[in-house]
């Protein structure tokens, strides 16, 4: 390899990164949340209902009320556009949580590193001091030595950096996390693409780092300026996966023999399609981490379901075109998946729960399967593919009914529609003594007090 391009790398690797992106920070999303703060929301319900505001309320009131103005004034006409159009379904989001403010993020003292989060660091880091390690033709203790360098440097980013890290959450983290394993497979996928049938370990091995570099620190900035929600970092992960997987299984079908360099190609142009269409699907919709769960264990049934035609069709034909069969019912339960979940903002238990209930019916599935010793692939593809849709469905129909009666409950307790209702007894007695005065109009008219006062009084109002 080029002796610049590994000085480059390893420049590369001990460089900070942390204006690897820049991204505008007003936003209809942005807009949206600093309008739902919960003390500005607080003070205004205390506003509408005319009580007195205190001089401190009223003040913040008027400098909160300015500074929205400002902040709406610097988007552009197609942010505005977005807030109109899914203001609605954005407040939706509070009703179903329970919350007075869903945007407030958790304060900083009260984030945790998970030992996930910490193991992925160090994983990562220890991968690109390896890369290192290729391109250096490192001997001896170095080849273990830098590795251990690396992934110690990841793995103290928090304390070495500790401005990037201010204000972050764990969606932060699942947005770099997220990033850097495409940017890793995208990398391998360019350097297949670009050495050929004479693959150069050296360069893949550059490549992978530098996009999971590159699309780790993207993603973090994004989520971390932009606070793109949990369900679009989802929904773009999994269109990430699923794009290289319809190119490949499309470059197979069209190819006998396919080269290394239109394999790489293939994955490449499906993983930045996908990341294009889950971002454009994402925009669209506001799904939930929960909804894009539903969403990926449908795409894993349905590519099964496919994966049992293919089975079946195998036994009269071999032909490559049969491999896009999987891919189009990928496709299908991709589709149907997002239709199916629109208007039931799942949570992210409920999400889990279903694919729990889809993962265990498969289990089990083939566990009949073993002790019954079937044979044929299409058996062996149908059965726990089909278990694990029927699981899928039940569970996914009780909660869609749960979380539709909660969506309703929660409109009729935010109805401005009043109804009341009083009874008052005393008032057959006095009723009773009046009618046994003898009354005429102009006596009436003249004492308004013999008139007969109700027993039971109702009255509706609407604000």
């Amino acid at each position: 390899m080029n002796p610049a391009l590994k000085l480059l790398f390893i420049a590369l690797i001990f460089s900070s990164v942390s204006n690897v992106v820049a991204q505008d920070l007003y936003t209809a999303r942005g807009y949206w949340e600093e309008y739902s703060r919960t003390t500005y929301q607080s003070i205004k319900m205390k506003q509408s209902r005319a009580d007195s505001l205190q001089a401190d309320e009223s003040t913040y009131l008027r400098d909160y009320e300015l500074y929205l103005q400002s902040y709406f004034e610097k988007l552009t006409p197609e942010e505005k556009q977005q807030f109109a159009s899914k203001k609605e379904e954005w407040d939706r989001e509070i009703i179903n949580a329970g919350q007075v403010n869903v945007t407030d993020t958790t304060p900083q003292e009260d984030f945790e590193w998970r030992t996930r989060d910490r193991l992925l660091n160090l994983f990562y880091g220890i991968y690109y001091g390896a890369t290192i390690v290729a391109i250096t033709d490192s001997k001896d203790a170095a080849i273990v030595g830098i590795p251990l360098i690396t992934g110690g440097a990841w793995l103290m980013g928090p304390v070495i950096n500790p401005n990037k890290y201010d204000g972050i959450s764990q969606t932060t983290i699942r947005a770099s996390n997220t990033g850097k394993f495409l940017g890793l497979f995208y990398g391998v996928s360019l350097g297949l693409a670009l050495t050929g049938d004479d693959v150069d370990g050296e360069l893949i091995s550059v490549l992978s780092s530098v996009g999971s570099i590159g699309l780790g620190e993207v993603g973090f900035q994004l989520q971390k300026r932009g606070k793109i929600s949990e369900g679009r970092i989802e929904m773009i992960r999994h269109y990430g996966f699923l794009g290289p997987w319809i190119g490949a299984t499309i470059n197979l079908a069209a190819a006998n023999d396919p080269s290394n360099s239109s394999i790489g190609f293939s994955l490449l142009a499906g993983g930045i399609g996908g990341l294009a269409i889950g971002d454009r699907a994402a925009k669209a919709y506001d799904y939930t981490r929960g909804d894009v769960d539903v969403i990926s264990s449908l795409t894993w049934i349905s590519t099964g379901l496919g994966f049992t035609a293919v089975a079946t069709a195998l036994d009269e034909s071999s032909s490559n075109g049969l491999i896009l069969i999987p891919a189009l019912g990928s496709i299908a339960g991709t589709v149907i998946g997002q239709k199916m979940v629109r208007g039931i903002q799942l949570t992210r238990k409920q999400g889990s729960v279903i694919n729990l209930a889809a993962g265990g019916s498969a289990l089990i599935g083939l566990g009949i399967l073993t002790i019954a010793e079937a044979e044929g692939a299409g058996v062996w593809f149908g059965v726990p593919s089909a278990l694990a849709l029927v699981a899928h469905q039940v569970s996914f129909s009780a909660f869609k009914k749960k979380n539709l009666m909660r969506q309703i409950q929660s409109s009729h307790r935010r109805s401005n529609i009043r109804l009341s209702l009083k009874v008052m007894p005393e008032n057959y007695f006095i009723n009773t003594q009046i009618g046994s005065r003898e009354r005429s109009f102009s006596t009436v008219a003249m004492n308004p007090a013999l008139v007969s006062n109700p027993v039971v009084s109702l009255k509706l109002s609407i604000k």
